[in-house]
């Protein structure tokens, strides 16, 4: 299993959630993927869109009370679907993925999918939030 691809298909997902919440169910089956999933990878990342969508409102709200200065409607959509990924990983799987390993896979996907002046801020806010969870 590659749990680093993994982890991108899931936040690709969740950042569509953004878009089209109304199509929530259609994400949980990857229709919106074109080419064959292993279905470790595939497991791994069902795990975490599933359990976004199901504690979205409790995500959103840490990252609104832990973002200093930033207002939440104002975070990129990428930078959102990252964080969401990072913090259901960080309050509903530390027993099976390290803190560490959650933080370090958030900023090699915002700095490839978002930019580097993004990544101190969700490195920062991944940190208070882990501290608050553990």
């Amino acid at each position: 299993m590659k749990p680093h691809r993994a982890r991108i298909l899931a936040m690709q997902a969740v950042y569509q959630l953004d878009f089209h919440p109304e199509g929530t169910l259609t994400f949980k089956n990857f229709p919106w993927i074109d080419y064959e999933l292993p279905e470790d990878e595939k497991a791994f990342a069902g795990k975490i869109i599933h359990g976004v969508q199901d504690n979205i409102s409790v995500i959103d709200d840490s990252i609104r009370r832990h973002s200093k200065n930033w207002v939440f409607e104002r975070i990129s959509p990428v930078n959102k679907a990252i964080l969401r990924i990072s913090i259901y990983q960080l309050m509903k799987m530390a027993d099976d993925v390290p803190y560490r390993v959650v933080i370090d896979e958030a900023l090699k996907i915002t700095r490839k999918y978002s930019d580097e002046a993004s990544t101190s801020y969700i490195n920062a806010l991944l940190d208070v939030i882990w501290k608050e969870v553990k």
